[in-house]
């Protein structure tokens, strides 16, 4: 084992890892690596390819490692993008030494749906990256390996709540705010009891009983710290009341409650939870997160039946709707982890929109200042969320000739002032590998617009 780990593991994360493992699981874990670092390497190219980095010095081609990639761009500010994408590349290889889902995909529960999807994002070079998660971390915490996540119940009187929080979860004066146990343990959080739950596609929400529980996590996941501001705390409840009033032709999963900790009279960004009902499947329905569809090889999608069919009638459903609420000022963030289709005999029937934190909209007295941006924000969010990611995931992993399936596609979008743009315009799409290069960053990424006939940047993964 020792001589393996030397021939075969190449950073240091990725020799922490498997070395902390069973020595059954670490010979997966090694024999995953290999096509991990290309996947991680396949992202960057991509990100070469569309984003605006710096100038690309090396040559993707001579590093098979995308570690080595990125630290012979000699990029300025880049060691904590490096560090990442190592914590990924171990990340992506430990998920996928996971045992495969047994359950035929059209009988699987909403909780398996989400933990089918276990490379994450598809576009993100830090897809599995969960910075300061140990292997076991990873083991006991991650919804790609399927844990039930004993959610730790604090009892706190000094503490502010807004919404409906129910009384299961309440102590005479007190609340029981749900931790998690990760979470807990390094701020020496206490418990009066637990709340088994399973982690959904976001890690941090997680799927108890009747609730999901958006908890918080002061950890790097992916492209962020998944903490819970105050201010998202206290308009938790608000923003999902407007959405209320304003969307139609998609149904929504409204934040219940919030509530938080308060520390010297302000809610603590590190102890606060938003609180949502669960949503409940329909006769004969399977509910799944977008992502669901196209996880795995072959992608789900291809067995639901003719792909023009199914991909018009999803558009139905979809476009129509977001294109309204933008001409009405309001963008969400409608990618494949915060859509959920409903599908009946495989066939796309309805769409729940959630996690309401990242909406944009047209400035307005009664929202607060961060949810605000400009007509040109708010068409890059609609087009980069969903027709850049969510949409041309879908396609791309459809077995028809993808001119066939934008055509179909067009047909639904509505004449709106936005309708030019989408049709003729190349489309925005967020620099994931900007993003953590710079965090502060305002750029966008642009793609080939595949409604006039463009090639598409190619996706990761499929073919």
């Amino acid at each position: 084992m020792c001589q393996d780990l030397v021939i075969l593991t190449q950073t240091r994360v990725e020799s922490e890892f498997a070395a902390a493992l069973p020595a059954d699981r670490a010979e997966r874990f090694l024999a995953a690596l290999p096509e991990a670092r290309a996947a991680i390497s396949a992202r960057l190219r991509r990100a070469f390819a569309i984003e605006p980095l710096p100038q690309v010095n090396a040559d993707p081609d001579e590093h098979l490692h995308p570690v080595d990639l990125l630290t012979a761009q000699r990029w300025p500010h880049s060691a904590n993008l490096i560090a990442e994408v190592a914590h990924s590349v171990a990340g992506l290889a430990l998920s996928r030494t996971t045992s495969p889902l047994t359950t035929p995909f059209l009988e699987r529960s909403l909780e398996e749906h989400e933990q089918s999807v276990v490379d994450g994002h598809p576009l993100h070079p830090c897809c599995r990256n969960r910075t300061g998660f140990t292997a076991h971390d990873h083991l006991a915490y991650g919804p790609e390996h399927r844990p039930v996540v004993a959610l730790r119940l604090h009892p706190t009187r000094d503490h502010v709540v807004f919404g409906d929080w129910p009384a299961e979860l309440r102590d005479g004066p007190s609340i029981l705010l749900p931790v998690h146990p990760w979470q807990a343990d390094r701020l020496n959080v206490t418990g009066a009891g637990t709340l088994p739950a399973h982690p959904l596609m976001a890690l941090r929400t997680l799927s108890a009983g009747a609730w999901h529980v958006k908890t918080t996590l002061s950890a790097q996941i992916t492209s962020a710290v998944r903490d819970i501001s105050g201010n998202s705390i206290a308009t938790a409840v608000t923003v999902s009341d407007f959405l209320s009033d304003v969307v139609e032709g998609l149904e929504l999963q409204h934040n219940r409650a919030s509530a938080a900790v308060l520390t010297d009279g302000e809610p603590n960004r590190a102890l606060g939870v938003i609180l949502r009902d669960k949503p409940v499947p329909l006769d004969g329905e399977t509910l799944l997160p977008l992502a669901a569809l196209t996880a795995g090889d072959p992608p789900p999608i291809r067995s639901l039946g003719d792909p023009v069919t199914w991909l018009a009638e999803f558009a139905e459903l979809a476009v129509p709707p977001l294109m309204t609420l933008l001409a009405r000022g309001v963008a969400l963030e409608a990618h494949e982890q915060n859509l959920l289709v409903g599908l009946v005999n495989g066939r796309p029937r309805r769409l729940i929109y959630r996690d309401l934190a990242d909406i944009r909209v047209s400035p307005r007295a009664d929202l607060p200042a961060r949810l605000h941006a400009d007509r040109e924000a708010l068409r890059a969010k609609t087009f980069a969320t969903f027709f850049a990611t969510a949409l041309t995931g879908l396609v791309s992993a459809l077995d028809a000739p993808a001119a066939e399936l934008w055509d179909v596609v067009a047909k639904t979008v509505p004449d709106t002032p936005d309708r030019h743009a989408l049709l003729h315009d190349p489309f925005p799409a967020k620099p994931l590998t900007l993003m953590r290069l710079d965090p502060k960053t305002t750029e966008w990424a642009h793609t080939p617009n595949p409604f006039i006939g463009e090639s598409p940047t190619p996706w990761p993964g499929f073919s």
